[in-house]
């Protein structure tokens, strides 16, 4: 028998990713956003390989590239998934 706690928190939990749902502005603003991160990330990269020598510097570059490809991408998934699946969850669970 689950805990009248743990039933507040499915409902918290619930209840706000539906929120988070219907907002389609925010969720392909953290799409877009997310994307041009994540794409300065790789332009960083190739910039380094191509425009600079082999160095400790090119590899730090490398390394702010590499973590803004990874914060991009997370960002773009988060708002990809609150486009996507998001919408089909509040349409499966939308109470009459």
């Amino acid at each position: 028998m689950p805990k009248p706690a743990q039933n507040q928190t499915r409902f918290n939990l619930k209840s706000w990713l539906i929120a988070r749902a219907d907002n389609h502005r925010n969720n392909m603003e953290l799409l877009i956003t997310g994307a041009g991160i994540f794409f300065l990330g790789v332009g960083l990269i190739v910039w380094a390989n191509k425009s600079l020598a082999s160095s400790v510097e090119q590899e730090l570059i490398a390394l702010g590239g590499l973590l803004c490809m990874a914060g991009g991408g997370l960002t773009a998934l988060f708002g990809y998934l609150g486009l996507s699946l998001l919408r089909l969850f509040k349409f499966f669970n939308d109470d009459p």
